[in-house]
């Protein structure tokens, strides 16, 4: 998984990342420094939670999950643990001769050797992406902390000369993935199935659902599965207690997102609208399946108005999360065919299908590094 300090700053398949200081979570809005304070904040609140709340509960309840499913101490040493000695480094600069040549030197000089590697310019806005998947079994500095601290002071000293935001991610430490989730189970059941085969290289140490529906899911599977129902509020509730109530709620979860040392969280049906705040301190390592090919239908019941509107295609798609609704970053779509024959059941079916797909395949790009984000569109390095 990416080198991280917290779970706000914490490194992701994003490409608008801060310049190397030990955070890496990137921003897919145009103002990465908007986004460095947002996380600045999240992490003072988890401080301050921290504080005021007491972490012996907490603790608690991360030894059982951990024990439950024998989980590798969280903090392990990244590089010096089990498994291939492989990193992945991603990279996002301006257009410029001599990046490409000074990234290779710098890995071959440091020992390793480059196992994969792709990229893409775009001349007309002078940028430059750059995904380099690499071993540093043979590192000069060895494969423990020590080489880790070389390497990432080697690409920290090309970084400097090309105006480089840069993350680096290793192979032997998994992200570990928080699954959100309310009624419908068919993207969860293939999350679990696909994670539990091996198709998406990940740790899942607990699933979130403000419904108990799905709880025997969690069971099946030996996962802990955290019921944080919303509150339920008199129908003449005014729009700050709605509001409070979410917040509240959301402070729950984003409480589970620390104990659990969560790097990725997966809306799979997720159906509650979060707040501006929440999205704003998550949106680079958040993603949602929306049951619509964006940016039509938009919002709630899309194939109840796409069978109104007589569509002759329905699709989906997977993307990050930012504070306008259905509005981030796309990472994958997928459509289907629809003719006068199909009633709005056989399009709900023929939808749920594409939404494990396009899901199924986003996610492994983001766990696999192989998403950039730049501004609110991305680079995929995995067609």
């Amino acid at each position: 998984m990416m080198k991280k300090m917290s779970l706000s700053s914490s490194s992701s398949s994003s490409l608008a990342r801060p310049q190397r200081s030990g955070v890496g979570f990137g921003s897919p809005s145009p103002s990465s420094s908007r986004r460095r304070d947002a996380a600045r904040v999240f992490a003072g609140r988890r401080r301050n939670r921290a504080a005021a709340v007491g972490s012996k509960e907490r603790q608690e309840r991360k030894a059982a999950s951990l024990g439950a499913q024998q989980q590798p101490k969280l903090d392990k040493l990244v590089a010096g643990g089990d498994g291939p000695k492989e990193a992945t480094l991603l990279i996002d600069c301006p257009d410029a001769k001599g990046v490409v040549a000074a990234s290779a030197s710098m890995l071959y000089g440091q020992g390793c050797n480059i196992l994969e590697t792709d990229q893409h310019a775009q001349p007309d806005a002078g940028l430059f992406f750059q995904r380099v998947h690499f071993d540093y079994t043979e590192c000069y500095l060895g494969s423990g902390e020590a080489a880790m601290t070389g390497l990432e002071a080697a690409i920290e000293s090309v970084a400097s000369r090309f105006d480089m935001k840069w993350s680096i991610s290793y192979a032997n430490k998994l992200k570990r993935m928080a699954v959100l989730v309310s009624k419908f189970d068919h993207c969860l059941y293939d999350i679990l199935l696909r994670q539990k085969s091996g198709e998406l290289r990940c740790d899942i140490p607990l699933i979130i659902s403000n419904h108990d529906t799905l709880s025997h899911v969690g069971e099946q599977f030996g996962i802990p599965f955290h019921h944080l129902p919303m509150a339920d509020l008199p129908p003449e509730a005014t729009a700050d207690q709605k509001m409070a109530a979410k917040l509240a709620q959301e402070a729950e979860i984003e409480g589970l997102l620390e104990d659990y040392d969560v790097d990725v969280v997966v809306l799979a049906r997720y159906m509650q609208v979060l707040s501006d705040e929440f999205c704003q301190r998550h949106e680079a390592h958040t993603i949602n399946i929306h049951h619509s090919f964006l940016p039509a239908f938009e919002g709630g019941r899309p194939y109840h108005r796409a069978y109104d509107r007589g569509v002759k295609i329905i699709g989906a798609t997977a993307h990050y999360i930012t504070a306008d609704l259905d509005a981030g970053p796309i990472i994958d779509q997928d459509v289907i065919r629809i003719s006068h024959r199909d009633s709005v059941a056989d399009m709900i079916q023929k939808g749920r299908n594409l939404e494990r797909s396009v899901l199924s395949r986003a996610l492994a790009w983001h766990l696999e590094d192989r998403v950039l984000i730049h501004n609110n569109k991305t680079v995929v390095f995995g067609y």
